[in-house]
């Protein structure tokens, strides 16, 4: 949503998810660089996971990411409400 309000449209293409982490950067600035280099560290591991079966996610790193999530949601809404109230229910 964040992306979207600072007038950003992503298409579902090769590498689209690295540019969704670069345009949230963009939008949220600095206060979201901890989360994003966090969930971008994810993804690098969870493309490791897709070609080396060798590694995976344990039950504490996919507790870490869902608090992570739930962290990040709370800054997003924070933005939208502090940077374009209109659209805050």
């Amino acid at each position: 949503m964040a992306i979207a309000c600072a007038g950003y449209q992503l298409a579902s293409t090769p590498g689209h998810h690295r540019l969704t982490f670069e345009a949230a950067r963009l939008a949220l600035g600095a206060s979201a660089a901890r989360p994003l280099d966090f969930f971008e560290a994810c993804r690098r591991k969870r493309n490791v996971i897709d070609y080396d079966h060798a590694s995976v996610a344990t039950h504490t790193e996919a507790e870490e990411i869902v608090a992570e999530a739930n962290d990040f949601f709370e800054l997003v809404e924070h933005w939208i409400a502090a940077n374009h109230p209109k659209l805050n229910p």
